[in-house]
């Protein structure tokens, strides 16, 4: 069998094809990952926006917060269920909300970005552990105060702390910034919810979230509510309701992401295609040199595969590091779910390294083979005389 020296030796011989198809394959990879993360990145914020041991409670075939409604006698009798927590001292875990659409325009730009724009109560933290404050405080019940997740305040100049926000023709001062584990709270904006109902003219909720004692009891809290014939309402799991809303985006990023690494891979698969048959051309003499010193056309076979795979893997490792750097990356999209805007980070997982590598080193292998079956097949004779020629 042909040592490993001969396939390095023969790559550093032909460094600057080599390099190029590295550069080529580690692209493709680069583009495929940076698809793969994105989505995972979009599921996760969405996802995490829940906790298990939340229920989350709808209008009976509301698609969103934002179009449901229950009523405020409704969420009385509600929060006086068994099943709902409550707190050390004594308070019942349930937060009724008002959920609206928040337009700001984007900082450098004249278009406008819609956020989702959440009246509750300070019983919130207490039913979303993972939200809690970093800068300022909470608002005071009956004022035109707001907090805004740390994205709001990253993205929206307008919206940092002490700065003050126009909607509803009323000015309303940011008193506090809030983080929520990366979850999709931390693109949102929170106030008072009966101050949002009075500025807004509404009359009724547009959501119910409560804290379950155990989240087991959420099936006979649900059976119980949905067959209830005065509520006409919906009961979900709070992360199954997120991530029910992700999963439609992240396949519409996926299917496209998809569609682009494959085209760009053809590309790829071609130019390694043609460096390697290059190589065998260049090679033919050299290719019955070994034949002649006995070595097989197996062999060979695995040689040229072996260079080919060498690419593969060199491009794999350098896209997936490539790729590692849109981690430090936030970008912004439009949650179709409240039509609003959704801060996330690119996320990557040991499966997506594994997966990216896998990718190069099949696309490396798929254009090596031809090549490498054509140099194996070569005819000793015909190899050696193209030096007389």
């Amino acid at each position: 069998m042909l040592s490993a020296s001969y396939t390095m030796k023969n790559l550093w011989a032909r460094r600057v094809t080599a390099g190029l198809t590295v550069i080529g394959l580690g692209l493709v990879v680069f583009v495929f990952l940076g698809v793969l993360m994105l989505a995972h990145g979009l599921e996760h914020t969405l996802t995490s926006t829940g906790d298990p041991n939340n229920a989350i409670i709808l209008r009976k075939g509301a698609l969103s917060e934002i179009d449901s409604q229950v009523s405020r006698e409704h969420t009385k009798v509600l929060a006086s269920e068994p099943e709902v927590r409550l707190a050390d001292d004594g308070r019942t875990l349930a937060v009724n909300e008002l959920g609206l659409q928040l337009t700001l325009v984007k900082p450098g730009t004249n278009s406008l970005a819609s956020l989702v724009l959440r009246g509750t109560s300070h019983e919130s933290l207490l039913v979303r552990p993972k939200v809690r404050l970093t800068h300022g405080r909470l608002w005071a019940p009956g004022t035109t105060e707001v907090i805004v997740g740390k994205q709001v305040a990253a993205q929206f100049p307008m919206a940092s702390l002490g700065r003050s926000l126009r909607f509803g023709q009323r000015e309303w001062t940011v008193v506090g910034i809030f983080e929520a584990d990366g979850s999709g709270f931390e693109s949102e904006v929170w106030g008072d919810v009966e101050q949002f109902m009075m500025t807004f003219h509404r009359t009724a909720f547009t959501s119910m979230t409560v804290r379950l004692t155990n989240p087991t009891l959420l099936g006979p809290f649900k059976g119980r509510i949905e067959e209830d014939p005065r509520f006409r309402v919906t009961v979900r799991r709070e992360p199954e309701f997120y991530e029910e809303k992700a999963k439609t985006l992240a396949r519409m990023i996926r299917v496209t992401g998809l569609f682009l690494t494959s085209v760009f891979s053809v590309g790829a698969v071609l130019g390694a295609t043609m460096t390697m048959s290059a190589s065998v051309a260049q090679r033919t003499t050299e290719i019955g040199t070994l034949r002649t010193l006995g070595f097989t056309r197996r062999e060979i076979l695995q040689a040229f595969l072996t260079e080919s795979a060498g690419l593969g893997l060199i491009g794999g490792v350098i896209g997936v590091i490539a790729a590692s750097g849109l981690q430090f990356v936030t970008v912004s999209t439009l949650n179709m779910d409240s039509m609003s805007e959704l801060a996330f980070r690119f996320r990557l997982t040991s499966l997506m390294i594994v997966q990216g590598v896998g990718f190069a080193l099949i696309m490396s292998v798929v254009a090596g083979f031809f090549p490498a079956a054509r140099a194996a097949s070569l005819d000793i004779v015909q190899a050696l005389g193209e030096r007389t020629i």
